[in-house]
C-alpha cells in the first residue's frame, strides 16, 4: 500500500496579524485603509491592528519602536508591518507586496509583527 500524503492544502491556523499606522488627513493612509479593507474581506484570517499617531503618543512610541527593529526610519505615513517587512507610504507597488508576504503568511506561520527579530 502506498501512503500519498499532499500538504499543499495545508494552511496555517493562526491570523495573519498586520500593524497599520496611519495619520487623521491623510490621504495615502485612506487609500490603504481601503486597501486593507477589501484585503481582509479576501482574507479573513487577517487580523489588522491600526494606530493613528496624530494624537496618540503611545501609538507613536509603538511606531518608534517597531521601526527600530525593522531597521526603517519613516518620515511619515502610512507605516505597515507584516511578517518580516515594513513599508513606508502606500501604492500601487506596495499593495501588491503587502498580498503576496500576506499569501505567503497563510500557508507558513509568520510571527506577530510586534515580536519580530531580525537576524
Amino acid at each position: 500500500m502506498v501512503l500519498c500524503l499532499n500538504f499543499s492544502f495545508a494552511e496555517n491556523k493562526k491570523p495573519v496579524i498586520l500593524y497599520f499606522f496611519w495619520a487623521e488627513g491623510c490621504p495615502y493612509c485612506e487609500k490603504e485603509k481601503i486597501f486593507l479593507e477589501n484585503l481582509k474581506k479576501k482574507y479573513p484570517k487577517l487580523e489588522i491592528k491600526d494606530y493613528e499617531v496624530s494624537y496618540s503618543q503611545a501609538s507613536r512610541e509603538l511606531l518608534m519602536t517597531m521601526s527600530k527593529i525593522y531597521g526603517i526610519k519613516p518620515t511619515g505615513v502610512p507605516v505597515t508591518f507584516i511578517g518580516d517587512r515594513g513599508f513606508i507610504g502606500f501604492n500601487e507597488e506596495i499593495a501588491s507586496k503587502i498580498e503576496l508576504i500576506l499569501k505567503s503568511c497563510l500557508k507558513k506561520i509568520c510571527e506577530d509583527p510586534l515580536f519580530y527579530k531580525k537576524n
